[in-house]
C-alpha cells in the first residue's frame, strides 16, 4: 500500500500493513489547491481577489507548523499502536524517485495532452516540476 501518512493513519492501514516507511518529502500533507476558472476569477472585484489571495497566504503561513506537528504526532501514534515505523533517508527517497519512473509518467501525460491539442501541457509540467523541486529543497533543510 502506498498512502499519505495522514490517510493511512485515518484508515488505520497499519492494522493490515504494520511496517511503515515514511518520508516527509513524499508526504502530501499540504493545503489542497483550490482553483477557480480564470474567466470567473476575472469577474471578481479586485477587493474579492485580494481577499482570496490574503486568505491563502494566511493559511499557508499559519498552517505550516500545524502540519509539521501533525506529521510528528501521527508517527508517534503509529508507533504507540504497534506499527514499525522507519523514516527513509534522503538516498532512499532519491532511489524511490528513480524507481517510480514518475518522470516517464509525466512525459506520457504531456504527450497525451498535446495530442489532444493542449499545447501548454509541457510548459505547465515544467512549472509543476520546478515548484516540486523547490519544495523538496526546502523540506530537506
Amino acid at each position: 500500500m502506498m498512502l499519505n501518512v495522514d490517510s493511512g493513519y485515518d484508515l488505520k492501514a497499519y492494522q493490515f500493513a504494520p511496517n511503515v516507511l515514511i518520508a516527509k518529502e513524499l508526504w502530501l500533507g499540504h493545503l489542497y489547491i483550490l482553483a477557480i476558472n480564470e474567466k470567473i476569477w476575472d469577474t471578481l472585484s479586485p477587493e474579492d481577489q485580494a481577499a482570496i489571495q490574503r486568505a491563502a497566504q494566511t493559511a499557508y503561513h499559519s498552517l505550516g507548523a500545524v502540519m509539521d506537528n501533525s506529521f510528528t504526532t501521527q508517527i508517534d501514534d503509529l508507533r504507540k499502536v504497534g506499527a514499525t515505523v522507519r523514516i527513509l533517508d534522503s538516498q532512499e527517497v532519491a532511489q524511490w524517485q528513480t524507481t517510480s519512473h514518475y518522470q516517464a509518467a509525466q512525459a506520457k501525460w504531456v504527450k497525451e495532452q498535446e495530442a489532444q491539442g493542449i499545447k501548454e501541457a509541457g510548459a505547465v509540467m515544467k512549472q509543476v516540476n520546478a515548484l516540486m523541486d523547490d519544495t523538496l529543497r526546502q523540506t530537506a533543510h
